[in-house]
């Protein structure tokens, strides 16, 4: 990679047209100090067996609110953060994806136990909202 990111950014909007969980990886290791984090898109398919681990790399405090949208919603890009061995802190999380994820998101919403206040998640074919809303209690 030649370019790098200010470490300042504490919020990050993602929306691609096409990218692989590399690149998604590779933006989110520069940006150690991220409170809110939105990708949606597309994702070039790869096979995760190719990949193993590649959130590992990863290090910050990845609190504030989190929105996983389209093919971003999907348990490839949730296990990337999962990874972070750094832990999850979000306080927020809003799935919206367009095909069934129960099992990450609910996995994801363990890893906040601590911290999170408000889960959406919603499965369309369209990637309309029409919410599932659970504040407090974890």
């Amino acid at each position: 990679m030649f370019w790098r990111l200010p470490q300042s950014i504490t919020s990050l909007t993602m929306r691609t047209d096409t990218a692989s969980l590399v690149q998604v990886r590779d933006i989110l290791a520069q940006l150690p100090n991220l409170d809110d984090l939105s990708l949606s898109g597309a994702l070039v398919p790869v096979s995760r067996k190719a990949l193993p681990g590649i959130g590992t790399d990863l290090r910050g405090e990845f609190g504030g609110r989190l929105q996983l949208f389209k093919e971003y919603a999907g348990k490839d890009a949730m296990n990337i953060l999962l990874e972070i061995p750094t832990g999850l802190r979000f306080t927020e999380v809003e799935i919206r994806g367009m095909h069934e994820c129960l099992l990450p998101t609910v996995r994801l919403a363990e890893a906040c136990c601590k911290t999170l206040v408000k889960l959406s998640y919603t499965v369309s074919s369209y990637c309309e909202s029409c919410p599932f809303v659970q504040s407090s209690g974890f």
